[in-house]
């Protein structure tokens, strides 16, 4: 397991627990992108604690362009038979010769200092690469790809009270830098649909909203991130505008288990929400929250013109969860748990 403490040990027996047909995955390969990232470290360490435990035998293909970071988070599976590091660019054709059945693309750039600095790649990972990899599971008749996707294809909010279910569609000004990301994943879940309609592939998508939690890349430049590094370092949480948006979010271990929900209960071609419902919180209350965690304040102080230009400018994202819900999902943690559980998983981190 990437993380020795109880409660991320706990977090992952919790999500191996969920009642759901893991036979499905039984004696099959999955291909994971974006393995040594937030969410794919957590995948891995669920499926190896039911491939240890439970006999499942999934083989996972975990795959990155970082060698040394995926050794670093997946020591404890180097060697075992049922998993295997691959390096792999997926804005390149892929060719595999390993048998895939399953395949999870979570390659992206997530943080907005690279929706910035990197537009580009932001952008290819989420086109080109997606149709490489649906290309690629085309050609391997695999039985399903879990496209992730994000709360960014919905936009802007169109009414302040609104919530986003799986059907709104909200404003992006599509002449900006900062559109790169949201108008890539748009068209990745344009390209899925089209693999579904042109070669009657089965392909579901999870749209996260803001997921945090103790696997985050330590430089993450996303507020959340940052704000719990701050509490983690015992700073003050440095608030860059007047904290006033309204987003949802989601605790690491909750997000896996709802993409896993997906993957296994999801139906063909349906788009679903992962995301808490409970208490909404502000930018601002939860820099208060943090800080109060910590036992310092929230100090204000102005972004850089390259921060400011990755910043999303949304008022609020706030998404339903009903559809997610229905398949059988719920959280464990909501945001003030779930905050609390990472600042005390990471303070225990050797040179955090």
């Amino acid at each position: 397991m990437y993380i020795k403490h109880e409660i991320y040990a706990a977090d992952v027996k919790n999500i191996a627990d969920e009642n759901l047909p893991w036979n499905k995955l039984a004696r099959k390969t999955l291909l994971l992108t974006g393995s040594s990232g937030l969410i794919g470290t957590l995948i891995v360490d669920v499926l190896m604690m039911k491939n240890r435990r439970d006999n499942l035998n999934v083989k996972i293909l975990a795959a990155g362009r970082n060698e040394k970071i995926a050794r670093e988070r997946f020591a404890d599976y180097l060697g075992d038979k049922n998993f295997s590091f691959v390096k792999l660019d997926v804005n390149a054709p892929i060719d595999l010769e390993q048998p895939v059945d399953f395949i999870i693309h979570a390659a992206s750039n997530t943080h907005p200092m690279l929706y910035s600095t990197d537009p580009v790649g932001t952008m290819t990972a989420n086109i080109l690469g997606t149709h490489n990899l649906l290309e690629f599971g085309r050609r391997k008749n695999i039985e399903r790809f879990l496209f992730v996707s994000s709360v960014e294809v919905y936009g802007k909010v169109l009414n302040a009270e609104d919530l986003f279910d799986e059907k709104y569609c909200g404003y992006i000004d599509c002449n900006t830098v900062r559109a790169g990301y949201p108008e890539s994943k748009r068209a990745g879940e344009a390209l899925c649909q089209a693999y579904i309609s042109q070669h009657d592939m089965d392909v579901v998508i999870a749209r996260l909203c803001r997921i945090y939690g103790p696997t985050m890349r330590l430089n993450d430049s996303k507020a959340m991130s940052e704000f719990i590094m701050n509490g983690v370092r015992g700073e003050d949480i440095v608030l860059k505008s007047q904290g006033l948006p309204r987003f949802s979010y989601c605790y690491g271990a909750d997000c896996v288990s709802g993409m896993l929900y997906c993957l296994l209960n999801g139906k063909c071609g349906e788009a679903y929400n992962v995301a808490d419902s409970s208490e909404i919180l502000s930018l601002r209350e939860i820099a208060e929250y943090i800080s109060s965690l910590a036992g310092r304040k929230v100090v204000f102080e102005l972004p850089s013109e390259t921060q400011a230009k990755g910043f999303s400018k949304a008022p609020a994202a706030i998404l339903t969860n009903d559809k997610l819900r229905g398949l059988g999902w719920s959280p464990k943690d909501d945001t003030r748990s779930g905050v609390k559980k990472t600042v005390e998983i990471l303070k225990s981190i050797e040179g955090v």
